[in-house]
C-alpha cells in the first residue's frame, strides 16, 4: 500500500495576490456572486430586494453523492442543483466550493453542456441561456488531490418573472458542508521531516531509514502542480528558490 503525506510549505517574501476575472456568455453575471465568504457578494447587488421576495415560493437543494464525511483525493463526484417554484419563467443558479480560509477547492466539469457552463477557472458553475427554463442542473466536481480540510458548497438561485428587468425575481440562498479528506490511519504516518520550513531556496526532505525513494508534487492553493520530483536519501533536496511568495501543499 502506498503512504501519503501532505504538508503545509511557506515562502519568504511578500505576500502574493491574484485576481481572477470570471466571464460568462449566459446565465450569471461574471465574478462570484454565491455570497460565499471567498465571493463577499451576491445576486442582490444587482436584483435588490429579491432574498426577501417570495412570490414563487422558492426552495433550493444540494444532492451529491460525496460523503457527508469526507472526499477522497482527487475522485469526482457528481452534484445536482435542484429548485421548487411555482408561476415563474426563468430560473438559475451559481455554485462554488471553499475552504475554512475562503480558498476556492477542487475543480467542476460539466456532464451536459446545453443547460449548465463552468467558468475558465474551474471553480463556478450556473446556469445556459437555454437552461434558464430548468429546474434541476446537474454537473461534476472534481475533489482536490490533497487534504484542505472541511469544504462547504455554495449556491445562489433565482426564479423571475422573465421580464428583463431586476423587478419580480426572487433569490435563496443555500449552503452544504462536507467533512475534511476521508481519514488516514495513524499508524501509516511516515517517520517524515521536511525542513527548513518557512523556506526560500533548497528544502530538505527526510525520508524514513528504510524508505528507499519518494515521489514528491508541490501544488499551490488552487491544487495546480506546480512541480514534480523523485527523490532518495542521496538526493533528498528541491529548489523551490523560483516560487513566488505563498503557501503550498507538498504530497509525498
Amino acid at each position: 500500500m502506498k503512504d501519503h503525506l501532505q504538508f503545509y510549505l511557506f515562502l519568504l517574501s511578500i505576500p502574493l495576490i491574484v485576481l481572477l476575472t470570471i466571464s460568462f456568455s449566459g446565465g450569471a453575471p461574471s465574478g462570484g456572486v454565491t455570497g460565499s465568504p471567498g465571493d463577499g457578494v451576491d445576486c442582490t447587488g444587482c436584483h435588490v430586494g429579491a432574498d426577501t421576495y417570495n412570490a414563487y415560493g422558492l426552495t433550493l437543494e444540494i444532492q451529491t453523492n460525496i460523503p457527508s464525511g469526507g472526499y477522497e483525493f482527487s475522485t469526482t463526484y457528481h452534484i445536482t442543483v435542484t429548485q421548487t417554484a411555482t408561476g415563474a419563467t426563468d430560473h438559475g443558479f451559481q455554485i462554488t466550493a471553499e475552504n475554512v480560509a475562503a480558498a476556492k477547492v477542487g475543480v467542476f466539469s460539466l456532464s451536459e453542456t446545453v443547460n449548465t457552463q463552468v467558468d475558465f477557472t474551474g471553480h463556478f458553475v450556473t446556469h445556459t441561456h437555454a437552461g434558464d427554463t430548468q429546474l434541476s442542473w446537474s454537473f461534476n466536481w472534481t475533489a482536490p488531490g490533497f487534504d484542505v480540510g472541511v469544504i462547504t458548497f455554495y449556491v445562489a438561485a433565482n426564479a423571475a418573472n422573465g421580464d428583463g428587468s431586476t423587478n419580480g425575481d426572487q433569490i435563496v440562498f443555500n449552503t452544504k458542508l462536507i467533512g475534511g479528506v476521508l481519514g488516514i490511519n495513524k499508524a501509516q504516518l511516515l517517520n517524515f521531516s521536511m525542513y527548513p520550513n518557512p523556506s526560500d531556496g533548497q528544502l530538505t526532505l527526510q525520508l524514513p531509514s528504510d524508505a528507499n525513494q519518494a515521489k514528491v508534487n508541490v501544488y499551490d492553493y488552487l491544487g495546480k502542480t506546480l512541480m514534480q520530483k523523485s527523490i532518495n536519501p542521496d538526493n533528498n533536496t528541491i529548489d523551490v528558490s523560483n516560487l513566488s511568495t505563498g503557501v503550498y501543499f507538498v504530497r509525498i
